[in-house]
């Protein structure tokens, strides 16, 4: 499925489309796949609605030069939850994902959303004295070079391989060009989202890899320090994508969390 932002760019998402049930949505990560949240979709879908958005620039979604910024994959979120007449929807975001959740958290305070979930995205990617769990080594002093190089693979469980297939295959059917999205990795590594930790308008989740190739998942211990109110987890024999690695163990925690959420 396709609808046209206000910027004229097509966005593709896809849609379990069970209109009867709390909706869920999925955002992931810079160049990621929606593929790969096949398994995490089939076990909330007796419970859920589960939507999936494809960012501009990746996946089956418009590649363009338009809104290489954070701050207009908030708005492309807002439009889509428009479109579908949503409220209280709970906002799951893989790395990149959780940062635009997060700018719309800031722009529209609770908005249409009822809670939010991130999936191992530091709420700052730039390490500096105020705070030492940044993207791998990524420093003021490397920044924004340091971006340019490839990072290597985000995952260090296996992946499902028919799931594993599907992203390949897509990714071979809709070709992702980092060069081409380069701006909005620089403008998202620019970041700085601990405000929106401290001053939450909704409840909010944080997991992380254990083994995150990007992350020190010690920095749920940082984002508990402020706000204690933050529910942190941590998932063990698991990288970058919880939702692909880690299925049965992330909708276990993420169930547990919608399940204590105030109706």
């Amino acid at each position: 499925m396709k609808f046209k932002t206000n910027d004229d760019v097509i966005l593709h998402y896809t849609d379990t489309g069970d209109e009867d049930k709390p909706a869920l949505i999925g955002i992931p990560g810079i160049g990621g796949s929606c593929q790969m949240w096949q398994d995490l979709i089939a076990l909330f879908k007796n419970d859920y609605r589960f939507i999936m958005l494809d960012p501009r620039n990746q996946g089956q979604s418009e590649r363009t030069y338009r809104g290489q910024r954070i701050s207009r994959h908030a708005v492309d979120l807002e439009e889509l939850l428009v479109k579908l007449n949503l409220h209280d929807v709970v906002a799951i975001g893989n790395s990149m994902g959780a940062a635009n959740i997060w700018a719309y958290l800031s722009i529209y305070g609770k908005g249409r959303l009822k809670a939010m979930v991130d999936l191992d995205q530091s709420p700052k990617m730039i390490a500096d004295k105020s705070w030492k769990y940044g993207f791998k080594d990524l420093t003021w002093d490397n920044y924004p070079d340091m971006l340019k190089f490839d990072f290597g693979k985000a995952f260090y469980h296996h992946i499902d391989e028919k799931m594993f297939l599907a992203a390949k295959k897509e990714y071979q059917e809709f070709p992702y060009d980092p060069a081409e999205n380069y701006n909005c990795l620089v403008e998202h590594a620019e970041q700085d989202w601990r405000d929106m930790i401290l001053d939450t308008p909704v409840p909010m989740l944080v997991i992380a890899g254990e083994k995150s190739p990007f992350f020190n998942p010690e920095f749920t211990q940082a984002i508990k320090m402020l706000n204690q109110d933050v529910q942190t987890a941590i998932v063990p024999e698991c990288g970058h994508l919880p939702q692909a690695e880690q299925p049965e163990k992330t909708h276990e925690i993420i169930a547990e969390f919608l399940k204590n959420l105030k109706n």
